[in-house]
């Protein structure tokens, strides 16, 4: 008998030095409480004993029919656990990972309650930052998550937007569903499957078919998602729909290829009309050098001018030209004509 009695002094010694530990009579009023629990809500125990449970509660829910409930329950002996939102000194809400544990007398009826709690605030806070984050990310982007043999898992509207299909008809489905037929065969697509799997991250633009048949192109990264012992178990992919930029630097590169061939001096600008390519001719015309006028605007302080001119540097005449009102003399991405001459 003796060594039982021992045997459990030890085990509540262990867990009043790990633990936060707060007893209560069957009404809430508080008998006492171990220095963890003070620690965690900033009170000596002269300020807590004797008055009740509730003062670590919001005022809301103090008066909520829950609550009320909450402690008839434990006054019939039954246990609750979970993690519990509480107000500490000074209104500082801190989080509670706490078990109520109604302690039974001789007859089986409950005489008090003792609480075991661990404080969980920062785990709460990180998880909240982390939820948050998530949450900002899906609202911006098309999230789809995969297990690792590339089976869909979910996908986000964002997602199913682009692509075109609703939730019910990916679900389930292999990743290949979005690939080329000739890619989906490939040993770079059954490499890029197994380099996942193996916990590594991959990052690129990339080619998809969307329902119909459409081209699509996204800038996406594959994130594989570890366990705690650091092993692979899902892959999550955050995309962004590129499919207008590609287009348009397809049409770039086109137009380049086509000012290339000409003598005529072309200019291509941005939807802000700042220079984005010169030809040749327009070097030859204007003497100006493309580095010299890329990301500049056409019309500004003169064109090509007074405001690109260093002092003291050898005047080119079609540059003196140049500068007297070019303003019309330059093509946007979505066309390519021949500038007027300019009067000698």
């Amino acid at each position: 008998m003796a060594l039982f009695s021992t045997d459990v002094a030890a085990k509540l010694a262990a867990l009043d030095r790990s633990q936060a530990v707060i007893e209560f009579a069957l009404d809430g009023t508080i008998l006492t409480a171990n220095a963890n629990f003070l620690a965690a809500v900033g009170y000596s125990l002269r300020e807590v004993k004797g008055q009740h449970h509730r003062m670590f509660v919001d005022p809301a829910e103090r008066e909520s029919e829950a609550y009320r409930g909450f402690w008839a329950s434990l006054g019939r002996g039954e246990f609750q656990a979970g993690e519990y939102r509480r107000v500490a000194k000074g209104g500082r809400e801190i989080w509670l990972q706490a078990t109520y544990n109604p302690i039974l007398g001789p007859t089986g009826r409950p005489r008090k309650i003792v609480k075991f709690a661990s404080d969980i605030t920062a785990q709460k806070l990180s998880n909240a930052d982390s939820t948050g984050k998530v949450a900002a990310i899906g609202r911006s982007q098309g999230i789809i998550e995969f297990a690792l043999d590339g089976t869909i898992l979910t996908a986000n509207a964002n997602f199913l937007a682009v692509v075109g299909y609703g939730l019910e008809e990916v679900q389930g489905q292999h990743h290949r569903m979005f690939v080329d037929p000739a890619e989906r065969e490939s040993e770079e697509y059954r490499a890029f499957w197994a380099a996942l799997r193996r916990g590594e991250f991959q990052a690129a633009e990339f080619r998809r078919i969307a329902k119909g048949g459409g081209e699509i192109w996204i800038q996406a990264t594959y994130n594989p998602i570890l366990d705690p012992a650091g092993r692979p178990i899902k892959v999550v992919k955050f995309a962004t729909d590129i499919t207008a930029e590609v287009a348009k630097r397809r049409q770039f590169q086109l137009l380049s290829l086509v000012a290339n061939e000409t003598d005529n001096s072309v200019i291509v600008t941005d939807p802000q009309q700042r220079i984005l390519y010169v030809n040749g001719g327009f070097e030859r015309l204007t003497g100006y050098a493309q580095a010299e006028v890329l990301g500049k605007k056409p019309g500004e302080e003169g064109c090509f001018g007074r405001a690109w001119r260093a002092p003291g540097r050898r005047r080119h005449p079609a540059r003196e030209t140049a500068s007297q009102g070019c303003d019309a003399w330059h093509c946007t991405e979505a066309s390519i004509r021949q500038p007027p001459r300019l009067s000698k």
